[in-house]
């Protein structure tokens, strides 16, 4: 077991590579003086990277010494602690002075090793179980709401060699008494070509290309951040066996069931935050899907892996990639239906150019950049458009309204064979999971006529420019909105006003517009840390009420349904009022206080099927105004609605999910976080109190054996919100408010930065900065006439009154009026 320890220590930090598919794969060998060459190549570009770097920090040092003369002894000790909180956590991509290295001898036999492991898995696939996407279900619906491209069997396949070959170079070291290989350069045959190479690719022939590329390419040097490459560590994984193995016990056992977790601490108890409404939730949803896109293992041509059969725990030899949750006695679903397993499948492995542990990988670009809205990548982007104007294509409604395209795949995951039968799809966006909820859906067809909007307004200012010059124009004025709602409307309310100024989250002002932004994107790791996609992020699942309300105008009355009910079920948009009465139901909706409890909307009937359907659709139209059944008598919970449908009350468990994830990608401990952080790491339960609420250390007490086990979700959630605001305890405004900075100075086509190609003018900037969240709702919603400002809070008639939708401010695209 020390070995292991000793094995997590050692520097995991990912080679930054870009992945391309269609790039054949590399049938040569590696020969000693290819090595020999990449080995010298590799200590030169060491040491530049050194000296470059100790340059960078003495020039930090000076500059920093004069422009503070005079200043404060506090803002001297935050700039210097602010340096020091850089360096320490691995914001700069410098290599490391010594990477380990391989014998010839190791090299020949890791690429054996890494063959018998790709051979070993197509064989585990031609034999695993596969689920069937065209029986609707709960798992159906989970597996399209984690869609995995096409494009992620080869890579993740690549991935498997490398694991296999990392897998037996330890072995041998670790038998011979040696040191760990972990980070020595190795590039199997079976990798993508372009995988190694840690420059732009060939394609970005210039840095100064206005606009970005649709895979996030051809931002940062490295290629961080772009789409299909894996996410960032912040620290070192911890794995079972130090190289991929789901996390255990300090002990070594396995750790209590995630499902035991979820009912004991993560239980529904309902407390309502009235300051915030669920449109807080929903645009927090959708930039999490602009950023994050966790790919899932796959078997033959992209099929999906079945863990379970017939509901109950199958051997784990019969897949690899099999994770899945126990389920036992005692428990709700076991009790009704007497499952003993939910399903789960682990992420797929990244593929990499050196010895490592497992990595995750990101489907698409971790940039703030309108992903979610035009795709990223450059077929699906295409076929979003409609090659007129600059336009997005849409679908028009027979009242004339604009939609979404339609999706008329019957077997896309989200469409329902009786809506098709009246010509109602489900729709087709940037991203898969736009169907996910009414909510989201509505988001994105908020965003895509805002695009179409802005298009034509350019259009009058420039008659002359063509459709690529209008779509690509918008595209970038949209993605500049996009960050600057997020920085200035939700970021504040997440992490609290205090730490956005101690991180410099806030929009520049235009005074500060030449003068504030001095830091080299080149530098920054702008990729999504796997903590943040994996746990820091999924606190909004607690925000989430259990229903939501409906408002009818022209009824005058308000009416409540089921949160699950909304997921997957976009058909209300076709009717007229459908959009209005969405976004009404995020903006009057108010959110639950951030706590590790999480309704049973999503923790019992999450993706939850009808049995049966009566010939009106009840099931996708029936408002409810009293209160759900109790969760405390599940097995009584089999309800008949207007005579005709009955609903099963066993979804799945989205908390379960949650923490699984975790496990699976080897997340340290919630300890082990909160020292990362700064913050006081706990050495047993009871220095938990006063960091973790009394209710929960209790029930945390009970489910784990040690501190050093709980679940970095778990825990986070629990702690005890200390700043004066934000809604997050500490260690989750830490993580969150660093991924977000580095989000913010990682991304050379920043908003505000007048270093990347083609700033915006300061005019430009002065109208991108009056973009909110409400405005274009005003103006991309139907029949919504007044709101409130300030649209993710709650109505204040002192300070976020209802407000005329004319009377409230908006961007001036007269601005981008080309003079010449």
């Amino acid at each position: 077991m020390s070995s292991v320890r000793q094995t997590r220590q050692v520097d995991k930090q990912a080679a930054f590579n870009d992945v391309n598919q269609s790039t054949p794969l590399i049938a040569e060998n590696t020969g000693g003086f290819f090595r020999i060459r990449r080995r010298t190549i590799g200590q030169f570009q060491c040491c530049l990277c050194v000296i470059i770097l100790i340059i960078l920090i003495m020039t930090l040092v000076i500059t920093v010494s004069y422009s503070l003369r005079g200043n404060s002894t506090f803002n001297e000790t935050r700039t210097l602690m602010m340096a020091h909180q850089l360096l320490r956590s691995n914001w700069i991509n410098s290599s490391p002075v010594n990477y380990p290295s391989l014998s010839k001898q190791e090299w020949e036999e890791a690429i054996k090793a890494g063959e018998r492991a790709i051979i070993e898995r197509n064989l585990a696939d031609e034999s695993a179980q596969l689920f069937n996407p065209r029986h609707i279900t709960p798992l159906s619906r989970h597996r399209t709401a984690v869609k995995t491209s096409p494009h992620v069997r080869i890579i993740a396949m690549s991935g498997v060699g490398q694991l296999g070959a990392t897998q037996h170079i330890e072995k041998i070291r670790k038998a011979n008494n040696l040191n760990s290989a972990i980070g020595a350069y190795f590039n199997g045959k079976w990798s993508p070509h372009v995988n190694c190479d840690n420059s732009f690719p060939k394609y970005c022939n210039s840095v100064s290309n206005k606009y970005r590329m649709y895979n996030g390419s051809c931002n940062h040097p490295q290629n961080r951040g772009a789409a299909f490459t894996e996410y960032s560590r912040l620290l070192p994984p911890d794995y079972a066996d130090g190289i991929e193995e789901p996390r255990v016990a300090k002990s070594g056992k396995p750790l209590p069931s995630a499902r035991e977790i979820s009912l004991r601490i993560h239980n529904p108890s309902p407390s309502v935050n009235p300051s915030f409404t669920v449109m807080l939730a929903v645009f927090g949803q959708f930039i999490d899907h602009d950023m994050t896109a966790t790919a899932i293992s796959q078997g033959i041509n992209g099929s999906s892996l079945a863990c379970c059969s017939n509901d109950n725990m199958r051997n784990k030899s019969n897949h690899p990639e099999c994770y899945p949750v126990v389920v036992g006695p005692g428990d709700p679903v076991y009790d009704v239906t007497g499952s003993t397993c939910m399903e789960f499948v682990r992420s797929a492995p990244a593929s990499q150019c050196k010895i490592g542990p497992r990595q995750q990988l990101n489907q698409v670009t971790s940039f703030i950049d309108g992903s979610t809205i035009y795709g990223a990548e450059e077929s699906l982007a295409l076929s979003l458009r409609s090659n007129k104007s600059g336009q997005l294509r849409m679908y028009t409604s027979p009242d004339g309204r604009s939609l979404l395209p339609p999706s008329t795949d019957p077997y896309d995951g989200c469409n329902s064979a009786i809506e098709n039968k009246r010509g109602r799809y489900c729709f087709i966006t940037g991203d898969a999971r736009a169907n996910e909820n009414l909510h989201l859906t509505s988001m994105h067809l908020l965003w895509a006529r805002q695009h179409n909007l802005i298009a034509k307004k350019l259009q009058l200012l420039n008659p002359k420019w063509n459709d690529e010059r209008l779509y690509q124009e918008s595209r970038r004025i949209v993605g500049a909105q996009l960050q600057h709602i997020a920085y200035n409307e939700f970021l504040p309310i997440i992490l609290g006003n205090d730490e956005m100024i101690n991180r410099k989250l806030m929009s520049l002002t235009d005074d500060s517009y030449r003068n504030n932004q001095t830091n080299d994107s080149k530098i920054i790791d702008s990729a999504i840390s796997n903590n943040f996609a994996s746990a820091a992020f999924r606190f909004a699942h607690s925000l989430l009420p259990s229903l939501m309300k409906i408002t009818d105008n022209e009824r005058g009355s308000e009416d409540y349904i089921e949160l699950h009910k909304m997921l997957f079920n976009p058909y209300s948009l076709y009717n007229q009022g459908g959009v209005e009465r969405a976004i009404k139901s995020a903006t009057s909706s108010f959110i639950q206080q951030t706590s590790t409890h999480v309704t049973s909307q999503l923790t019992r009937h999450l993706f939850q099927d009808p049995l049966h359907e009566d010939d009106d659709n009840s099931y996708h139209h029936h408002f409810i105004t009293s209160n759900i059944t109790s969760d405390n008598n599940l097995k009584n919970e089999i309800k008949v609605k207007n005579q005709s449908q009955v609903t099963l009350p066993c979804g799945l468990d989205l908390v379960s999910l949650n923490i699984q994830r975790g496990r699976d990608h080897g997340l340290p401990g919630y300890t082990v976080w909160r020292e990362y952080c700064n913050l006081s790491r706990p050495r047993s339960f009871d220095q938990l109190v006063g960091i973790i609420h009394a209710d929960n250390l209790n029930q945390i007490q009970r489910v784990y054996d040690h501190v050093d086990d709980i679940d970095l979700y778990t825990g986070a959630l629990a702690e005890i919100k200390t700043q004066s605001d934000g809604i997050v305890g500490p260690t989750f405004t830490c993580l969150i408010a660093d991924q977000f900075q580095r989000l913010k100075m990682g991304d050379r086509y920043w908003y505000e930065s007048p270093n990347q190609p083609y700033p915006f003018t300061r005019d430009q900037l002065v109208q991108l900065r009056k973009s909110s969240l409400a405005k274009l709702i005003c103006d991309c919603s139907d029949n919504i006439v007044h709101i409130q400002p300030q649209i993710m809070r709650s109505v204040d008639s002192t300070v976020n009154p209802i407000t005329l939708c004319e009377d409230i401010n908006g961007p001036d695209f007269s601005a981008w009026k080309e003079t010449k």
